[in-house]
């Protein structure tokens, strides 16, 4: 779950970040992420889960909430990049980009979607029975009908902000490693450009541009367009 500093790590997973095309040209020259608050998600149900109908149980979430809003950030992944769903919703309408980045697995949590909202409440427990194991559960539970979006999170705290922003970022580096960048099917951005934004990496970053599927509901890569991979620069 939320993680203090980040450390060396093996073993990697490939996750996939999707967003605008301007966004992404910052993300990409300012080489770090922007962790989101709990409170700015775009579900209203994040980390209410359960089932909370009695009113000291809606008290405790209050309270919860509240702790987790001011203490930790979290980004959002997806382990795949082909859904067109997530280019409409997350990659400005096709318009955008999408990053895949290795995370090591230790960070990484998958989020688990249910049917209805977990009935964990116990009034004979201390603190209605929401405990460290219960809160991690619920800080990775949404409802079933966001499971398209075949969601990971990467969870740390809000220590240092940016004077300029007022926000909190990740910066890219040896546990948040970019490996890939996916231009959109109506980017504009050419290939080369992105590449040239990719700029000085520590390790290499593979550019390629996407399009929908001619057999099926599904993006892919084109083939007639060649990828670049930008070496790290020694």
């Amino acid at each position: 779950m939320p993680y203090g500093p980040f450390i060396s790590y093996i073993d990697a997973m490939r996750l996939f970040y999707m967003t605008s095309q301007h966004i992404g040209e910052v993300i990409l020259r300012e080489k770090r992420l922007k962790q989101s608050r709990i409170s700015e998600m775009n579900d209203p149900f994040e980390l209410l889960g359960a089932s909370i109908g009695e009113r000291d149980a809606r008290w405790v979430f209050k309270i919860l909430h509240a702790h987790w809003t001011r203490s930790y950030g979290v980004i959002c992944f997806s382990d795949n990049w082909k859904s067109p769903v997530m280019w409409a919703h997350y990659a400005e309408k096709h318009h955008g980009l999408c990053f895949g980045f290795d995370v090591p697995n230790e960070l990484a949590s998958e989020v688990r979607y249910e049917p209805a909202r977990l009935n964990i409440i116990d009034r004979k427990k201390r603190l209605m029975g929401v405990d460290q194991e219960a809160v991690n559960t619920l800080l990775v539970t949404k409802f079933k009908e966001w499971s398209y979006e075949h969601e990971w999170r990467v969870f740390g705290s809000l220590q240092d902000r940016d004077p300029v922003t007022k926000h909190h970022y990740i910066d890219f580096g040896p546990t948040l490693q970019l490996r890939d960048v996916v231009i959109g099917a109506r980017c504009r951005l050419s290939i080369a450009a992105v590449a040239k934004l990719v700029g000085k990496i520590e390790n290499p970053v593979t550019v390629r541009k996407a399009r929908a599927s001619f057999t099926r509901f599904e993006i892919i890569q084109r083939r007639d367009v060649t990828p670049i991979t930008v070496k790290p620069r020694r």
